[in-house]
């Protein structure tokens, strides 16, 4: 059995995080510079601030879990290495919500009512953690979501934050692409019967609207696994592309079926299997690259999580658990004893750890910023060398990254990593054409 598969079974029993000794320096803008070590030792005893996940770990839904306990293993490990002395060491405790909403709700609420908890990380079934928000409030700390939108279902929390992008900034970077890029007049959307699925559909009609005499046909499914082809009501409505909200599996099963037809995904969709034709399309942010892009914070995650997972690569989502358990442990070690964290995670502004800028505030829950959401493709061979060996087979598309059709919108503390030539960064943002790593092919591409 592999260390990874090996950890995740004793992490869904009650996984304890390793204590590292040693001390760290500050890394600069982008977080400590961090490369991990083998643990030394393993917090015993109770005097422990315990980092709860609360996913799905077993069944049809378990890549929920297996990602996000992979990027929070590797978190609570890097939080052990920077513990001020004197203040207990960070423990990682998982529980499995097998997928029942009922039973991740409690889960929550039972690592809520543990004195020792200072946050949890989630990656359940996103319907179920709004309704734990009593018990979070009354134990003063935040739980961070990995998949789902509830901002756009107005279900975000005072002590609730989000790790994914929204469904209502993925819904009008696909419109733009394809409307006004694309220059198609009817799509087809296939959501799940499920609050992700309401929000894709709300927020595809609202980025819809905004292009007049443009069409969308809607159709929902109930079970993942029975959705095998494209409807054919969209077929005799002659949409031409199809865009497809729901788990991993069910966007390269319908592009592999898709019968000629483009095919476009919300961030689920972006996957490692062959089943995707050439120009199919996700929308996500360009932090989903950090398995391979040049972006330093980005290196030093790949870095830490091949050597700590023994070479394996962070190809799905570990980053947003990462991420998330970074933050919790920022907030508990800037918050005292007793007292309610989530307002400090509400200061935080502009920070990285291993992914791209997080800003919060009061009336701001929402890790990822609109702005760095764009589209990944499946490239075609004249960009088929850019793709990393090993990595997954999908690269930015540069204009999937403009706004206006004409520059990027990547934030300017990238550009450097990012494109040839880049301009200072208080200069007029480069043209994507000078993107690297990424299809930079015009509007005229028959393929993408």
């Amino acid at each position: 059995m592999s260390k990874r598969m090996t950890a995740l079974v004793l992490a869904c029993l009650v996984l304890v995080g390793a204590v590292f000794g040693a001390c760290v320096t500050d890394g600069g803008e982008n977080g400590p510079d961090v490369t991990p070590r083998r643990p030394l030792a393993s917090p015993t005893g109770t005097d422990t601030r315990v980092v709860g996940l609360v996913g799905t770990m077993s069944g049809a839904d378990m890549w929920r879990g297996e990602d996000a306990f992979e990027g929070a293993d590797l978190a609570v490990h890097i939080l052990n290495r920077t513990v001020e002395e004197g203040r207990p060491p960070f423990e990682l405790v998982t529980l499995d919500d097998r997928g029942d909403p009922e039973r991740a709700t409690e889960l929550v609420e039972r690592l809520a009512a543990d004195r020792n908890t200072v946050g949890i990380v989630y990656a359940g079934p996103p319907e179920a953690l709004p309704r734990a928000e009593p018990a979070l409030t009354q134990a003063g700390i935040p739980a961070l979501i990995c998949y789902g939108d509830l901002y756009g279902a107005r279900l975000l929390r005072p002590h609730i934050f989000q790790m994914s992008p929204s469904f209502l900034w993925q819904a009008r970077t696909i419109a733009r692409y394809a409307f006004r890029d694309r220059r198609y007049r009817r799509i087809g959307l296939v959501a799940a019967r499920s609050l992700d699925g309401d929000v894709a559909v709300a927020g595809m009609k609202d980025a819809v609207g905004q292009f007049a005499g443009r069409r969308l046909f809607v159709q929902r499914y109930a079970e993942a696994s029975r959705v095998d082809q494209v409807p054919r009501p969209f077929i005799k409505r002659k949409v031409e592309a199809v865009v497809v909200q729901g788990e991993p599996g069910t966007f390269e099963r319908l592009a592999g079926a898709s019968s000629g037809l483009q095919m476009i995904s919300f961030d689920l969709g972006l996957g490692a299997g062959g089943g995707y034709p050439v120009g199919s399309a996700v929308s996500d942010t360009y932090a989903r690259g950090a398995h391979f892009l040049p972006i330093p914070s980005f290196e030093r995650f790949r870095e830490a999580f091949r050597e700590w997972w023994d070479g394996s690569e962070p190809l799905g989502w570990e980053l947003r658990a990462y991420d998330a358990v970074r933050l919790i442990g920022w907030a508990a070690q800037r918050t005292p004893v007793g007292e309610d964290s989530a307002p400090a995670l509400e200061l935080l502004d502009g920070v990285r750890f291993g992914g791209l800028d997080i800003t919060f505030g009061p009336d701001d829950h929402t890790a990822a910023e609109q702005q760095t959401v764009g589209l990944w493709v499946r490239p075609r061979s004249a960009f088929a060398s850019l793709v990393p060996t090993d990595g997954l087979p999908w690269l930015p598309l540069a204009r999937g990254f403009s706004i206006d059709g004409e520059r990027t919108s990547i934030l300017n503390r990238d550009w450097r990593y990012l494109f040839r030539n880049p301009p200072p960064p208080r200069a007029p943002a480069p043209r994507f054409r000078r993107m690297r790593y990424a299809v930079t092919s015009p509007r005229s591409d028959p393929a993408h």
